[in-house]
């Protein structure tokens, strides 16, 4: 299915703590599905929102303190975004309800997708709307900045005076999407904002400290856990992969709440495996 962008408006905004960002039209939606949307990145509007991503009233009770040295554990892992060429600054998704959105991607590829699909419908469009993508790239950043704006969720002003609450989506891969729909069937990733993080309960890895609990890695794609399971046991069957979301569990690890898609022992023991790119 294919979803036009209604090109209404472009406008800067400045964040108070995250800097500048692009903001881009508006969109129209058709009921999409979760795959739909990590192709076209706007796409998410007929699905319902994590818990906890969405609601501004919980941003207020994190502890900044706590939420930085949580997001640390994700500083090896990779995020992608749309920036604008010039100064670096993300693109946003202005929507009726007054929330401005930015996409975070966890690989390149997926990153890339989205952009080739808005420069192609670009194409078509007028003068403006073909300059505006044509400026557009890929800029590489950490899981750890976009978790932090993710709880953070630092207040938008466009240069009109208007303001904005800011979302961060974090998009995986469709086949990230897939082999963690095999695992739990609930329907849990069919949602918008998840992000699976896959794990074995038989791969533990040494404590952080001295005495501690051995640490549990976790993994944004299957086949890496795979590909390591069988790099450190080649004599040992692969075991049942077991999956939880990003988005509760990194509540959780923050002191917030969650819709209860989480596992202690990967909430105090996490070690976040960082996918090659």
């Amino acid at each position: 299915m294919k979803y036009l962008l209604l090109w209404l408006f472009q406008l800067l905004i400045c964040c108070q703590e995250a800097g500048a960002f692009s903001l881009i039209p508006k969109t129209a939606s058709n009921g999409p599905d979760r795959r739909d949307m990590i192709k076209t990145m706007i796409a998410t509007l007929g699905f319902p929102a994590a818990t906890g991503i969405l609601n501004p009233s919980l941003t207020n009770a994190v502890d900044l303190n706590l939420l930085d040295i949580q997001a640390k554990k994700f500083r090896k892992a990779p995020a992608f975004a749309i920036v604008n060429s010039k100064d670096g600054v993300p693109f946003m998704i202005l929507r009726n309800t007054g929330l401005a959105t930015a996409y975070f991607f966890t690989t390149y590829e997926a990153a890339q997708l989205v952009l080739d699909d808005a420069k192609k419908d670009a194409a078509e469009k007028d003068l403006d709307t073909k300059e505006f993508w044509a400026d557009a790239k890929i800029s590489a950043t950490s899981m750890e900045f976009a978790l932090k704006l993710s709880k953070g969720r630092p207040k938008a002003m466009a240069q009109n005076g208007s303001k904005y609450e800011t979302v961060y989506d974090i998009i995986p891969t469709i086949k990230a999407l897939d082999d963690a729909g095999k695992i739990n069937k609930t329907g849990l990733y069919t949602e918008q904002g998840r992000v699976p993080l896959f794990y074995v309960n038989e791969f533990q890895i040494a404590p952080e400290v001295e005495g501690g609990e051995k640490r549990i890695p976790v993994f944004f794609e299957k086949n890496e856990l795979r590909k390591e399971w069988e790099r450190k046991y080649p004599d040992s069957d692969f075991p049942s992969v077991k999956v939880v979301d990003l988005v509760d569990t990194f509540s959780a690890m923050v002191g917030m709440p969650t819709s209860g898609s989480t596992e202690d022992r990967i909430v105090k023991n996490l070690y976040v495996v960082a996918s090659p790119e």
